[in-house]
């Protein structure tokens, strides 16, 4: 048992470690925790087995999402909550839309906070429980479109599951999705994860560039017109912009979303 545990606080060592340094090579790491290489292999092997850690082409090692999950669980939600809360109040007070705010959970998205419109016929949703996977929503194609190589190919090489018809469960199609939202900012959905519902979202990137979650616009699919698709996604792709600032500590102060509604 005396083993066991130490094993186990080796590999917590190195799962340390790796988020101070990340992303980094094995033998870096074996030098900055001053441990034989071979334990240190070990070590990553198991995380990455876990879930915990992921690697690059190049060999480099980095936190998984499940870390981020388990950070929000722990209090980085409620963080994420408050600094997101002056954005959404301010989205919904423009476009009269339910809001949303989600955040990774491995192959799928979790809802962390929701402002509902306040029209009749409107996207209800209530926090807690409710989870979507990542290649049927707009918030999960946000966040995956600012993923690693390595996180978008593992993810889609798994089964993708239909919600609706309108559900993309196409790898390829995925990849051109995920190609054109990193172009325009923000992505979209049409019927894909319920059946009269559309979205728009943009994903809020920590200081390396990491999705930590995402805010999405969700409202009935006879108010969604083309040109609101891109007035909204433009908006929530500012708002997320200066959230991804704020979070990185550049900036300062409550986000600016600069449409007005129709």
């Amino acid at each position: 048992m005396v083993a066991a545990m130490g094993n186990v606080l080796k590999t917590l060592e190195v799962c340390e470690a790796v988020s101070v340094h990340q992303p980094i090579g094995v033998r870096e790491l074996a030098r900055e925790i001053d441990m034989p290489k071979s334990s240190v292999q070990r070590s990553l092997e198991t995380l990455q087995a876990a879930g915990w850690l992921v690697r690059s082409e190049g060999g480099r090692w980095s936190l998984s999402l499940r870390c981020a999950v388990i950070g929000g669980r722990a209090g980085q939600a409620a963080t994420l909550r408050d600094l997101a809360r002056p954005a959404m109040e301010q989205l919904r007070e423009i476009t009269d839309e339910s809001v949303r705010l989600w955040a990774p959970d491995g192959d799928r998205i979790v809802l962390l906070e929701n402002m509902e419109s306040r029209q009749a016929v409107r996207s209800v949703l209530q926090p807690g429980g409710i989870t979507i996977p990542l290649h049927a929503s707009a918030a999960g194609k946000a966040m995956l479109a600012r993923m690693s190589e390595d996180e978008v190919d593992r993810l889609l090489a798994q089964p993708l599951i239909a919600l609706t018809p309108q559900t993309i469960t196409d790898p390829a199609v995925l990849r051109e999705q995920l190609h054109s939202i990193r172009r325009k900012g923000y992505a979209e959905t049409h019927r894909e994860a319920w059946k009269d519902v559309g979205a728009v979202a943009a994903a809020i990137c920590d200081p390396s560039g990491r999705p930590v979650a995402a805010i999405a616009l969700a409202l009935p699919m006879h108010r969604l017109t083309q040109q609101l698709t891109r007035r909204y996604g433009k908006a929530v792709a500012e708002a997320v912009e200066a959230l991804s600032a704020e979070l990185a500590g550049r900036s300062g102060g409550a986000p600016a979303v600069l449409i007005k509604s129709d």
